[in-house]
């Protein structure tokens, strides 16, 4: 945050990862998880499902990675234009939810202000990072070698056994958590600093190791499923997910174009998770996904899927700049002071 030029292509990874958000959430948020009924009755729908998952749960981990690979710089004007945006967004959702349903929608204020444990998870834990980043920063261009891959062992080490195996602790359960989201941005802080041996390798090998976790993800899962286990491999702070989205990232970093148009969308891409996640109307997202798998045939479900999910991601970007319009004069308005 705060680069006065952006790459274009982590810009694009912005966007791809967004769309990675999306497509997880449909095929694993808003379908039923297949059991081992499932698996012996529709084994080729559920290995789809499952790879489709392998692929995509990398979005959240890659958008946080995304931040520590440049590293969060907090300004005051870029917190007060995140906390406008959630504002705008949940005004914007408050009113498409008035015009679906006729009528006001229920804990308003719990919703605008992030109130409510059910709305925005990743936003709150976001929030969270984006307060202790100074902190974060500032070992990361202190520490040695050395001891950034032992905090790095230490932290994804407890994390992997507290966190993943035995799930001991709620607090750190699945990768939904501010420790996790730490250990994510300073993981991406290392690579982009030291550049250790594995970020080294070429752009192909990075593709192809991203495709082969990928791939052993979803027979792991599609295996362990016959006995009602493996969704522990799906969890942000699974290892595999970890390594998946890491590969993805160096893959991209080793891209290299400019693009007016992809930096414009990739500006706007939180934007596309305010709406389809939004407490108000994700049950319209998901519950129109899984109509669709009781009604379509598996090509029309996959073609409606994708065109939903275009959809919403470009109105999403749209009413991002709508919003901009309110927000570049109170922004211009806030640089002349600062000079």
């Amino acid at each position: 945050m705060g680069r006065k030029t952006r790459d274009s292509n982590m810009e694009l990874l912005r966007i791809v990862a967004m769309l990675l958000v999306m497509m997880v959430h449909a095929s694993y948020r808003a379908l039923p998880r297949p059991d081992d009924v499932a698996v012996a009755d529709n084994p080729l729908s559920v290995f789809l499902q499952f790879l489709t998952i392998s692929y995509t749960v990398i979005g959240v981990d890659v958008f946080v990675m995304l931040s520590g690979w440049y590293g969060i710089r907090p300004r005051v004007i870029r917190l007060s234009e995140l906390v406008f945006q959630l504002l705008f967004f949940g005004v914007v959702c408050i009113g498409i939810e008035y015009v679906v349903t006729g009528q006001a929608p229920s804990k308003i204020l719990l919703n605008l202000l992030l109130l409510n444990s059910g709305n925005y998870w990743f936003v709150k834990v976001y929030l969270a990072l984006y307060l202790f980043a100074p902190v974060l920063n500032a070992f990361a261009d202190a520490a040695s070698n050395r001891q950034f891959v032992w905090v790095l062992v230490g932290i994804f080490g407890f994390q992997i056994v507290y966190g993943w195996v035995f799930e001991a602790t709620d607090w750190l359960r699945a990768g939904y958590s501010l420790p996790s989201f730490m250990a994510l941005y300073l993981l991406a802080r290392y690579m982009r600093i030291h550049q250790p041996w594995f970020t080294r390798f070429k752009a192909s090998t990075d593709l192809c190791l991203y495709i082969g976790i990928g791939a052993f993800l979803t027979l792991s899962v599609f295996v362990l499923r016959h006995y009602n286990l493996g969704g522990f491999l799906f969890f942000y702070n699974s290892p595999v997910v970890v390594l998946e989205a890491m590969f993805f990232l160096l893959f991209f970093s080793k891209l290299s174009f400019s693009s007016k148009c992809v930096n414009w969308v990739a500006a706007s891409a939180l934007a596309v998770y305010l709406t389809h996640s939004n407490s108000y109307l994700a049950k319209y997202y998901d519950g129109t996904i899984l109509r669709w798998t009781a009604e379509l045939t598996y090509l029309q479900f996959i073609i409606y899927c994708i065109t939903l999910i275009v959809t919403v991601f470009c109105a999403s970007i749209l009413i991002d700049k709508v919003r901009l319009l309110f927000w570049n004069p109170i922004q211009n308005r806030f640089n002349k002071r600062e000079r």
